[in-house]
């Protein structure tokens, strides 16, 4: 739906002080973007025995998607000046291992010190973490931390049991829905994970940071940029057009540096323990795998670690040793001088890193993707490293030393089989000796989840649960090596359609089809192709195909595109009926809202409110649906109530771009009506917060020329009309801007 006009003059509205009273703090912070200074006493920590050294903070950050051999820092291309100069006053460990190259999976080892076959969580979505399991956040909270966290993508928001222990986890990853032209765009999970810029996770945790008081500091951002699709914001876009996965990570760099910047300014940092490490990282169409999650190469399971330890530990160091991401958890809580519980399968490397020559012991390490058996169907991977041996188990077993071999090119396992089968025997025994019987830690997942999974390929269907998973070595099912070929066709598929290269995507699904044709995945996305090259019938053809006993996409899902495809059609009552019926299936606060909006296309009011509230009573959260009803509250003249919603959803989601540019439209609404410039004022700051945050909404930035131009300032109001023109060129809110300045067409 594109964003609404700006409303007409309305009377003016009575003062909702209890509203504005719990609102007034986070709205000013947002307006302004800048970083609230709180009074943070990071210097000062009394016992109950009196006087004593304060703790040491501890904040994690996580650059989703990064392989170690991209950054500066391990002589890669991606420019990491911030994380360079971490690197000058910490250590940076060389051989750092991701236990599963999934995101989900991996947080749940970091924060566990666990492998996964220990914590249970072995796939994005399918999985939770379990209350069982104790995580970092909670033993620090237990010991007077505050906790926060703010996430970039959906794979970790609360509802995977991934926020224990955290007082604060903000994992709000609202999606615009217009494209440059303000108008309604395929929605993003349709492709890929709801997720949001690192720049806005800082925002999002910077409030709290400077509300913790006196109180020690548990601090953990996930940024989530350098995952597919690469789409860095300006300059990043420019500076790395060549290869815009460097520029989502020197994007994720410049964040660091900036919320480093935040705890120096709140007097932290000298007292900070500060991990920065990866979840996995990217094969990049190393052996034919274009992104991750498939295989257990190094190219997604070789991670940087790098970490500004406590000030008695020597610093400047190169780590050459093997070790794991699930030994980050044990080396923190030693030198936190906490106990370590005995059931990780982490260790501490605090006493080995202060040595006067840092040189680990050699250990085993362990790693796994289950994904393609669990996703997909096929065999799965477990793999181990033994000094410079590394064995991957599976369909088809590969021996590799890293040593001689580190882009794992010459597979030894016919050359060597006697070390090959004792590489078995050993990963054998590891999984004997750590697994936890018994331990499921699947979930039954909604109809919406599972929507949300298949945007990157995967194919449970909704209301299954795994159950227990038999830790044991198999070689049943396809190796997973000979699918990668398929999975980055597929991903080339995704990205041609996020891009609007249609005819490109079109390709792409036709040659998947050819050689998986009854895949109705494959066959929905063809669909939305064929809609937006015009080809309807082809369209309905091919969804009508699909069975609706499909494992994907869902029934309900089938309808909507039904339903959707009817709307371009004009057949709005046929369309209604479609969305009913998806509805009657899966009952959904988009559905619910999907519907209401046709209503409103109807003229029937009654029903496009009733469905908004059944929307809001699905989630109450849910940005859109407040967006609309506080637009309708706004038309009947219901100024306080349509405050109340506009305020709600600035609370709710303040970093949605809707969020400020309906508010900024309804207080503009009530300046022109009482003649308040004050009123004015503060909807050009909602206005400007908008277009902060999504640069590239013409329709707020056209609002903001007509506001700053009717407040008689003029220099102003052309700066932005000058940006307008170069973002949109030619758009019919360029030229209602140009107009309202008595510009030349």
């Amino acid at each position: 739906m594109a964003a609404p006009q700006l409303p007409r003059p309305a009377s003016p509205p009575s003062p909702n002080d209890v509203m504005f009273q719990r609102s007034s703090r986070i709205i000013r912070y947002f307006v302004t973007g800048l970083p609230a200074v709180g009074l943070i006493f990071g210097g000062l920590w009394l016992s109950g025995c009196g006087e004593s050294e304060p703790p040491y903070h501890v904040v994690v950050v996580t650059f989703d998607t990064t392989r170690a051999d991209y950054l500066e820092v391990y002589g890669g291309p991606a420019p990491t000046p911030h994380l360079m100069a971490l690197a000058e006053e910490g250590l940076v460990f060389e051989q750092a291992i991701s236990p599963v190259p999934i995101t989900l999976p991996s947080h749940s080892s970091l924060m566990t010190g666990k492998v996964p076959f220990a914590h249970g969580v072995r796939d994005n979505g399918l999985f939770e973490l379990g209350e069982s399991q104790t995580t970092l956040a909670e033993i620090l909270k237990d010991r007077g931390y505050a906790t926060g966290a703010a996430i970039g993508a959906f794979p970790l928001t609360s509802q995977f049991g991934i926020d224990q222990g955290f007082d604060f986890y903000d994992d709000h990853l609202t999606a615009t829905l217009e494209d440059l032209f303000g108008e309604r765009a395929i929605p993003k999970r349709r492709l890929y994970f709801d997720e949001r810029p690192a720049g806005l996770v800082n925002e999002a945790i910077y409030p709290w940071l400077a509300e913790v008081g006196s109180k020690p500091v548990f601090l953990w951002a996930h940024y989530f940029d350098p995952h597919y699709p690469h789409t860095p914001p300006a300059p990043f876009d420019q500076v790395h057009a060549h290869d815009l996965y460097a520029g989502e990570i020197a994007y994720a760099d410049q964040c660091l540096g900036d919320l480093i910047e935040a705890l120096r300014e709140h007097g932290l940092y000298d007292r900070t323990i500060l991990v920065v490490t990866s979840d996995h990282g990217e094969s990049r169409f190393e052996h034919n795998e274009a992104t991750h999650s498939l295989l257990a190469y190094n190219s997604t399971l070789h991670i940087p670690l790098v970490i500004k330890p406590p000030a008695d530990v020597p610093t400047g160091r190169r780590i050459r040793a093997r070790v794991g991401l699930v030994d980050v958890m044990p080396t923190l809580l030693d030198w936190l001088d906490l106990p370590i519980p005995d059931d990780l399968q982490g260790r501490s490397l605090a006493s080995d890193v202060s040595a006067p020559q840092p040189e680990l012991e050699p250990r085993v390490v362990y790693a796994e993707t289950l994904s393609p058996r669990i996703s997909h169907g096929w065999g799965e991977l477990r793999a181990l490293y033994v000094d410079e041996l590394k064995y991957i188990h599976g369909p088809r077993p590969e021996l590799y030393d890293l040593e001689a071999d580190p882009k794992e090119l010459d597979d030894l396992v016919d050359l060597q089989a006697d070390e090959a089968a004792e590489m078995e025997r050993k990963l054998q025994v590891y999984l004997e000796r750590n697994a936890v019987p018994g331990l499921d830690a699947s979930v039954a997942i909604d109809e919406e989840t599972a929507q949300r999974l298949m945007a990157l390929g995967y194919v449970q269907s909704a209301g299954t649960k795994l159950g227990v998973i038999e830790e044991k070595l198999t070689r049943e099912g396809d190796a997973p090596q000979d699918r990668a070929v398929t999975i980055g066709m597929y991903s080339q598929a995704k990205q041609f359609l996020f891009e609007g290269r249609w005819l490109d995507g079109r390709e792409y699904l036709e040659r998947l089809l050819r050689l998986d044709p009854d895949n109705g995945h494959y066959k929905d996305l063809l669909a939305m192709v064929e809609t937006r090259l015009g080809n309807v019938d082809r369209a309905r053809e091919i969804l009508e195909s699909i069975p609706f006993d499909a494992l994907v996409p869902p029934r309900a899902q089938i309808l909507e595109s039904l339903g959707s495809l009817l709307l371009t059609e004009g057949k709005s009552d046929e369309a209604l009926a479609r969305f009913r019926d998806a509805e009657a299936l899966v009952r959904t606060a988009e559905g619910q809202w999907r519907i209401a909006e046709l209503y409103r296309q109807l003229d029937d009011l009654t029903q496009h409110e009733r469905h908004l509230r059944s929307s809001l009573e699905e989630d109450e959260a849910f940005v859109p649906a407040r967006l609309s009803l506080g637009i309708l509250e706004a038309q009947k003249g219901e100024s306080d109530l349509a405050e109340a919603s506009f305020v709600r959803a600035l609370e709710d989601h303040p970093y949605f771009p809707r969020s400020h540019f309906n508010y900024c439209a309804f207080l503009w609404g009530q300046s022109l009506a009482s003649g308040d410039t004050d009123t004015g004022e503060r909807a050009v700051e909602h206005c400007r917060r908008a277009v902060q945050l999504s640069p590239a909404y013409l329709q707020a930035r056209s609002a903001l020329v007509e506001m700053l131009s009717t407040l008689g300032r003029e220099e102003e109001a052309v700066e932005e009309y000058l940006e307008l023109v170069d973002r949109g060129p030619g758009s019919r809110y360029t030229e209602q801007a140009a107009v309202r300045l008595g510009f030349d067409l």
